[in-house]
């Protein structure tokens, strides 16, 4: 994950869900007991969960465009509440609309913002599965199209030839017969063979990829057009080493079309085609550079954006149809540029990627899911330990529901575990940023937690609280930096980094022995 693939829309969410906790337990602070429960414990709770999850949305492999759906219906959310809120106020007590003491005594109404913010976002994850729902749809449209196609044109227009020349065969042996019969035949079989596969992967749920090595396909695709291209001339350049993604046997026909197209409708004499192999942290990237004309804007969209079109131009091929309901299936993606020719850069997630959601286009960067329910889980975890420690020392946590609004020890507690969960996020989200070689291991993970306790406690802690503190009117000391808050901090950066490390350890044995599982029964038949 690089920062810039953080999503400033779960950040939204996240300060949606902020602002409106810190505001309503504030106003919601009743004197009785029984009064707070109802009208400062639920809110508080609703609250800092929809924080929580839009950290979760920020620094987890989601589909960017359901993270942004759900941000805008939560915004949408909140202020439809909140005009609600503001009409019921201006009926009932217009004249003291601005009086302090009058919102107190109507402080339940408040509580219908952090409801309608929890309701947006419900709202807005219902239509982005709506949305990825639509997408399945039209590509499983775009397959029978192409299958439709295929069929229509291929296979009728090979059988024909095929009849015609059957037909002069029995009349007189022309050696021409037998060539373009043998040929329309091997068209036959490779049309049969791509409708079976399509018809296979119009369920992406029956989609077995797995790991395929980039650099000996792209090598075995370029032999195969040079072959066929003898005056092309290709410039190659790659990686030392194998390079792996996740696709599967597949891949090569993506490269063949997308190389043959180059080489074929080059209006030189003599095509320069360039093939560039770049990774990535998240995956593989290759760029197809030729000296052609350039591509037509309608095939464009149908690599860009999957528009595929039922017509009959017979100078239209199934190539870049196929090219692009490949690469969707192997979760990648496709840019085009045309400037003195046409480049084709072609994404593809590296084999270690979690497969994309429904809808989606690149497997996106991010923590996937089971990390993430990890680091919550090891967050209050570590939060606890935190907790014990402050105590033991003196400190306490009343102090930190303080900074809602209510100095009392439930809130404490909830506010605290809240702020653990949040930083045990961010601290997942920061392995996922480090190089690789630094963010695996006990010691290195372990290192990075309490790297970011310490930091937490020197800015947090020993800044942004006792200012915070000033705000609310209380006293507190500029910079707050004692040795109890500082050995608190370094427990809770220990145990999370203890804790995250050896689940992770945990979640790939799990999986591997499930694997081995899976192949034992497969042997078994």
């Amino acid at each position: 994950m690089h920062w810039r693939s953080l999503s400033a829309s779960g950040i939204v969410i996240s300060l949606v869900g902020f602002i409106l906790t810190r505001f309503t337990v504030t106003l919601a602070a009743h004197k009785t007991a029984t009064q707070f429960l109802f009208a400062g414990i639920v809110p508080l709770v609703l609250g800092l969960t929809l924080t929580v999850f839009g950290i979760v949305l920020t620094v987890g492999s989601y589909d960017p465009v359901l993270v942004r759906t759900t941000a805008r219906w939560c915004l949408i959310g909140t202020a439809t509440m909140g005009v609600l809120v503001v009409i019921t106020l201006l009926g009932a007590q217009p004249e003291g609309m601005m009086r302090p003491a009058v919102l107190r005594e109507q402080t339940y109404l408040s509580n219908f913002m952090i409801g309608g913010a929890v309701g947006g976002t419900l709202t807005g994850l219902y239509a982005a599965r709506n949305r990825r729902h639509r997408m399945d749809l039209r590509r499983q449209a775009n397959r029978l199209t192409l299958l439709n196609r295929l069929l229509r044109d291929q296979v009728i227009n090979a059988a024909t030839a095929i009849k015609g020349h059957s037909e002069m065969l029995s009349e007189t042996r022309r050696e021409e017969s037998i060539e373009v019969i043998g040929r329309q035949a091997g068209n036959v079989i490779d049309t049969v063979e791509d409708v079976k596969y399509l018809s296979k992967t119009a369920d992406r749920s029956d989609l077995t990829l797995g790991p395929v090595d980039v650099v000996d396909c792209l090598d075995s695709q370029l032999e195969r057009v040079r072959q066929r291209h003898p005056e092309a001339m290709f410039d190659w350049t790659a990686p030392e080493g194998s390079v792996e993604v996740r696709a599967n046997a597949q891949l090569g026909e993506v490269f063949w079309h997308l190389l043959d197209n180059a080489a074929a409708y080059s209006d030189s004499d003599r095509p320069e085609i360039d093939v560039v192999l770049e990774t990535t942290r998240t995956g593989t990237q290759i760029r197809i550079v030729d000296d052609g004309p350039g591509l037509p804007d309608d095939q464009r969209r149908l690599l860009e954006a999957g528009e595929i079109a039922e017509f009959d131009d017979p100078t239209t091929g199934f190539g870049l149809n196929i090219v692009r309901l490949l690469v969707e299936s192997f979760d990648g993606d496709i840019e085009t540029s045309v400037d003195d020719g046409t480049t084709i850069t072609l994404e593809l997630p590296g084999i270690g990627a979690r497969p994309a959601q429904a809808g989606s286009s690149l497997t996106m960067p991010g923590v996937a899911p089971a990390q993430l329910a990890l680091a919550v889980g090891a967050s209050l975890l570590a939060g606890a330990a935190m907790g014990v420690t402050m105590d033991v020392t003196g400190v306490g946590v009343p102090i930190i529901g303080a900074l809602y609004g209510v100095e009392d020890v439930l809130v404490g507690v909830i506010s605290h575990e809240f702020h653990s969960v949040v930083f045990g996020l961010g601290y997942a989200g920061l392995l996922s940023a480090v190089p690789v070689a630094y963010s695996r291991g006990l010691r290195n993970r372990l290192a990075i937690a309490v790297g970011l306790a310490f930091f937490l406690w020197l800015v947090a802690a020993g800044i942004v609280m006792p200012l915070w503190l000033e705000l609310l009117g209380l006293q507190a000391t500029v910079p707050m930096l004692t040795v109890p808050t500082l050995l608190g901090h370094l427990v809770w950066g220990v145990t999370l980094g203890v804790v995250y490390h050896y689940g992770i350890v945990w979640q790939r044995q799990s999986a591997t022995q499930s694997r081995r599982y899976l192949v034992e029964l497969l042997e078994r038949g």
